[in-house]
């Protein structure tokens, strides 16, 4: 759920781990947290989720990364996954990166194909487009679709700002302003 700040080169024969956190400040539920991890070698692209598609619920995944451009540079990593625990499916999954000098886009999108029957299916999407006026700052606008919690909406939208320093990217999510159903979301990663 999270755009890199540089993207990932594919060329390089050594692995990259990184983790995210996000810490979800919900009215009228409570408060949960997701834990991301991801394991990068040349192309082949590991990540491993908790309560992303579900509470309680763990899933993992395989892809392969494709990328090009100098300038304009654009990548696409098509995943295949597993969901268990409250939530269980198959998930064929898509994440992809654009970035033009101070601009960029990042999505991922997901369909989980629930092993108990079609009520469990469910499309999954975080996009967010974002500027990085300076080096250590990044913001934007970001929309999400998930069944973690619930609101009236059925595509959360809002905004968002990041700071790098480090190996250390902190955030904060303002989804839904203006509405009953706006909420905050908390994030930190690092890269090692």
């Amino acid at each position: 759920m999270n755009a890199q700040d540089k993207p990932v080169d594919s060329t390089q024969g050594k692995w990259i781990f990184s983790a995210s956190g996000y810490y979800y400040f919900l009215p009228e539920e409570q408060n949960t947290g997701t834990l991301i991890g991801y394991a990068d070698h040349k192309s082949l692209h590991l990540e491993a989720r908790y309560n992303y598609e579900d509470l309680k619920t763990v899933s993992a995944f395989a892809g392969w990364r494709f990328e090009t451009g100098k300038e304009f540079q654009f990548a696409v990593t098509p995943m295949v996954g597993f969901a268990a625990g409250n939530t269980d499916g198959f998930i064929p999954a898509l994440e992809l990166e654009a970035s033009y000098k101070i601009f960029d886009l990042y999505s991922e999108s997901e369909y989980l194909i629930g092993f108990t029957g079609k009520d469990n299916n469910f499309f999954y999407v975080w996009s967010e487009l974002g500027v990085t006026p300076i080096k250590s700052l990044r913001t934007g606008i970001s929309i999400q679709r998930t069944r973690l919690y619930q609101t009236n909406l059925e595509t959360q939208r809002g905004i968002f700002a990041e700071y790098s320093f480090w190996k250390l990217t902190a955030g904060a999510y303002y989804f839904n302003p203006f509405s009953a159903d706006n909420f905050v979301i908390a994030s930190l990663s690092i890269e090692l």
